[in-house]
């Protein structure tokens, strides 16, 4: 019965979730601040769009344009950029990105295990490391981001964003990272972190045992040995930001279901799924992100719904730097 329940919750609010994506939008505001705003970047995760099904790309659209009334330095996108990873679909995502976007905006793209993972059962046998170089080969056309491997740099106002896509060979959910990501994280964050800015790290799958997903998503996180690596090199050095999406459990301030948490000095971030359900925790409506103001001395994740052009405070994180 339990299970019953959770099909139908998780059917009415994609039922929702369409409906709620074609309210007009009536423009934004830019959230009050009493510091010099010196980065904002607008982000969402999980969006899931499909090159046959019209509607998916419309709310993309519509989650664009609700970004560009605030005039952000970047656009992030947290990876599942599409449902089943098929190359035409992922194209598609960047042709709508470019042309939604405006040019000065920067672009930060990651992808997910649906961009990755999914690529072999929608396109028989196209497996991971094929579409992870049809996904670098569409960053560097569309995006110029001149990047040869899954794992890079970006920088955006003098902030660095270090992005780690998933690197195995045939797992469907999981990501992998080779010896030389690892090294490559490492060394960024040597190279961008302690000197009072901060750094942010961008991936797709969370980090395990971070935002409680033992009690909604069993063994969904980052396996091992991963997981540990990654962690202890994240822990070595101050104002790091590990932001993820994946987990599709909405918005909760819970401590057994964190949204955000801070772990052994890191910064962990959870977006919700922008289209596709998500999980029954404290907030489980679509179509939210955050965005992201960064001062000299703070780092502010401002929760927002793009379907309804609105803000939700109460899941609002600001952040002192160190």
């Amino acid at each position: 019965m339990d299970k019953v329940l959770l099909i139908l919750r998780r059917f009415f609010a994609s039922v929702l979730s369409v409906i709620l994506a074609f309210i007009p939008f009536s423009g934004g505001r830019n959230p009050k601040t009493d510091d010099v705003l010196t980065l904002k970047v607008a982000i969402v995760s999980d969006v899931h769009i499909d090159r046959r099904l019209p509607l998916g790309q419309a709310a993309l659209r519509n989650c664009y344009q609700d970004m560009n009334a605030f005039s952000p330095d970047a656009v992030a996108v947290l990876g599942d950029l599409t449902n089943y990873g098929d190359y035409a679909t992922v194209k598609r995502f960047f042709e709508i990105t470019t042309a939604e976007v405006p040019a000065q905006t920067k672009k930060l793209i990651i992808s997910g295990n649906h961009d990755i993972g999914h690529a072999k059962d929608a396109e028989g046998g196209r497996m991971n490391p094929e579409a992870l170089q049809d996904f670098i080969g569409l960053c560097n056309e569309y995006l110029d981001y001149g990047i040869e491997t899954g794992y890079y740099t970006l920088e955006v106002n003098g902030y660095h964003f270090i992005c780690l896509n998933d690197e195995s060979a045939d797992n469907w959910d999981h990501p992998e990272y080779s010896d030389a990501a690892l090294a490559f994280l490492n060394d960024a964050l040597d190279a961008y972190a302690d000197q009072g800015k901060p750094v942010f790290v961008l991936m797709h799958v969370p980090l395990s045992g971070i935002h409680g997903e033992e009690n909604y998503y069993p063994d969904g996180g980052t396996e091992e040995p991963w997981n540990t690596k990654i962690k202890e090199t994240l822990q070595k050095h101050e104002n790091v930001f590990c932001i993820t999406g994946h987990f599709h459990k909405g918005l909760s301030n819970n401590p057994d279901t964190p949204t955000y948490k801070r772990d052994h000095g890191v910064h962990y971030l959870n977006l919700p799924s922008y289209l596709m359900p998500n999980w029954p925790t404290d907030y489980a409506i679509n179509g939210l992100g955050f965005i992201m103001e960064v001062t000299q001395s703070t780092v502010t994740f401002r929760c927002r719904n793009y379907y309804m052009h609105n803000w939700y405070s109460l899941f609002d994180y600001s952040i002192k730097l160190v």
